[in-house]
């Protein structure tokens, strides 16, 4: 269990190693390990900190996962961003051997705004696992950038014979929206689909796409893959 709640919470950047792109390296070596903190340590600039303990070192049925991505600090001073998003935990203070083995919710009245609760029970109806948000708040995974997570939100999981699938489902603004998830999931590159119905704007494909609802306010991070292919 926890190994798949490691696999969804680096979520898109799973994916994003599968396509080649520098995210997080899945089932690495110790050597490997340590080749890839030194390099992301003599990379690091004045304004970019090494990432911390959103997702730490990990190691269960002989596996590891270790995150190597590294993100500009926003100090909190991004339009609104306070009003969307808290600190994240300290990762020493977190105790993530007594992560719960079953960390998911049937009862979504612990949600407690209207719009992010009738998303969620959408995606329960199609089968997915939700996250119990009060769970992610404590260990720090909700969506964010290991500095700040937002607070209000959920994040879902399915598992299909052949394709796994992940939703991360959150309040923010558009200027939150295009900072911690078009810019971060690399969907600003040229060529992304991008749609906009005035309502809802949409990058990516339908494997995996980042999205905002203007009208409600939630920012969206969707991604599936083919599960008999691995994710690393």
């Amino acid at each position: 269990m926890k190994n798949r709640r490691f696999i969804q919470i680096l979520g898109s950047a799973i994916l994003v190693a599968s396509l080649g792109i520098t995210g997080c390296n899945v089932n690495v070596s110790k050597d490997e390990e340590e080749t890839t903190k030194k390099e992301t340590e003599e990379t690091t600039t004045e304004e970019e900190e090494d990432l911390c303990g959103c997702c730490p070192d990990y190691e269960e049925d002989d596996e590891e996962y270790y995150c190597s991505m590294s993100f500009s600090d926003t100090n909190g001073e991004l339009e609104g961003q306070m009003d969307y998003m808290v600190l994240c935990p300290d990762p020493e203070t977190i105790d993530y051997e007594n992560y719960p083995e079953d960390p998911y919710i049937t009862d979504l009245s612990v949600i407690e705004d209207d719009d992010i609760r009738a998303l969620a029970q959408s995606y329960m109806d199609q089968g997915y696992q939700i996250d119990d948000p009060r769970i992610d708040m404590e260990y720090g995974f909700a969506m964010g950038d290991c500095e700040y997570m937002f607070a209000d939100g959920f994040s879902g999981y399915l598992t299909g014979d052949t394709v796994e699938r992940s939703v991360n489902a959150y309040k923010m603004n558009e200027t939150l929206f295009n900072y911690f998830l078009v810019d971060m999931y690399f969907m600003n590159e040229p060529g992304t689909p991008v749609t906009d119905d005035g309502t809802t704007i949409r990058y990516g494909e339908d494997d995996y796409y980042v999205e905002f609802n203007r009208e409600t306010g939630i920012g969206m991070l969707c991604t599936s893959w083919d599960s008999s292919e691995g994710v690393g």
